[in-house]
């Protein structure tokens, strides 16, 4: 074999080249060399159309949940006091006497129903990757989640005072499966994310804080507009509907494209070759590519997991439940005061700089030597 005719073997997963030398010494045996018409360059990403698809799937990971905690007016007005409060209502206990008994365990009881399925779907999603495919797990938990809130923008119109504890039951329910389907969705993002480059995982992680921040605003908008807490949930909850509906058509259009083809989609377990003009470029087929040892590579990321576990730790054990408690020091009864403050401080100027955070982790590298 002369140097025109010289194999240029293309290990896609790892994104490297290699010679036919360093096959010999591998050890790969039996490899089966077809002709097809297949190129194997990377493709390009037009209009950053694929980094962009996956800054919007992340957004949509979280923006469901932020927008069930700023309809917290809302919340406030479907449990308030009523007359015809039943038996099972005032089994329910009550320390604050400005609230309803439901009032004063709703935020509890909503809390307890995201985090337990939630924790407990994230433990499942290794069991899952084995057993559904990402494209299945992307659309169950996309449709899931389009139908759950779909359901609850059609409750914000309804009068439920006759049946506020069905009510409260069907919205507790709504939040365990729709945190199910999301978690579900968040599992299979980060799986389907992990064979492109590291700038389309920065797209996802800062899409997921760009969710808090266009909560914040709506909430904010919807407060300057003078809406009332039904028509301000309504629109909150129907712009969710909007936005996992654009997300589903997004990720049908995203596995259609070259990019996606190029990282994602399963090869035949056989080489593929395309002659050029002083080069054969060949593709090894999946049964060459070596296993990864996850215990191996858990050992040598533990201690960036642990820090990233107590982060999240101290992090989410005061936000909201304590950011929300705060008032401004300042009594005079303004506008400011009065109605911007806990949505400025509490949530919009935490999830604009957990955004830029995760920006800037993407330019500023930080290299530690001797960390293991």
């Amino acid at each position: 074999m002369d140097d025109q005719d010289q194999l240029v073997f293309a290990d896609t997963v790892n994104n490297r080249l290699f010679g036919l030398p360093e096959v010999l010494d591998k050890n790969v045996d039996d490899i089966i060399v077809n002709e097809c018409d297949t190129v194997l360059t990377k493709p390009p990403d037009r209009y950053n159309f694929g980094f962009i698809i996956f800054y919007i799937l992340g957004t949509c990971l979280l923006l469901p949940w932020y927008f069930f905690m700023t309809a917290n007016d809302y919340w406030m007005y479907k449990l308030r006091n009523l007359p015809n409060e039943t038996q099972v209502i005032f089994l329910l206990p009550n320390d604050n006497h400005d609230h309803s008994r439901l009032q004063a365990n709703f935020t509890s009881f909503l809390t307890i129903a995201a985090s337990v399925p939630s924790s407990l779907m994230l433990l499942l999603n290794t069991y899952l990757a084995k057993k559904m495919s990402i494209h299945f797990r992307m659309i169950s938990s996309l449709m899931l989640m389009l139908i759950l809130f779909t359901i609850t923008t059609i409750l914000v119109n309804l009068d439920s005072d006759s049946w506020q504890i069905l009510f409260f039951m069907i919205t507790l329910g709504t939040v365990i499966f729709l945190n199910i389907g999301s978690s579900i969705m968040q599992g299979a993002v980060f799986n389907l994310v992990s064979f492109f480059d590291s700038s389309y995982m920065t797209a996802t992680v800062c899409g997921q804080a760009l969710g808090g921040i266009v909560a914040a605003l709506a909430q904010i908008l919807a407060l300057w507009w003078g809406a009332s807490s039904v028509h301000s949930a309504f629109v909150y909850f129907l712009f969710a509907d909007i936005f996992i509906l654009i997300s589903l058509v997004l990720y049908t259009f995203l596995v259609k494209t070259n990019i996606y083809k190029y990282y994602v989609q399963d090869i035949p377990a056989s080489v593929w070759i395309r002659r050029s003009s002083s080069t054969q470029y060949a593709l090894l087929g999946n049964e060459q590519i070596p296993t990864v040892n996850t215990y191996a590579v858990l050992k040598k990321i533990w201690k960036l997991g642990l820090s990233t576990y107590y982060n999240f730790l101290v992090t989410m054990s005061v936000y909201p439940a304590v950011t929300v408690l705060i008032t401004s020091v300042n009594k005079e009864h303004t506008a400011w005061t009065d109605t911007y403050f806990l949505p400025v401080i509490a949530y919009l100027l935490f999830s604009t700089c957990d955004f830029l955070g995760r920006v800037m982790s993407n330019f500023i590298r930080l290299v530690i030597t001797n960390f293991y």
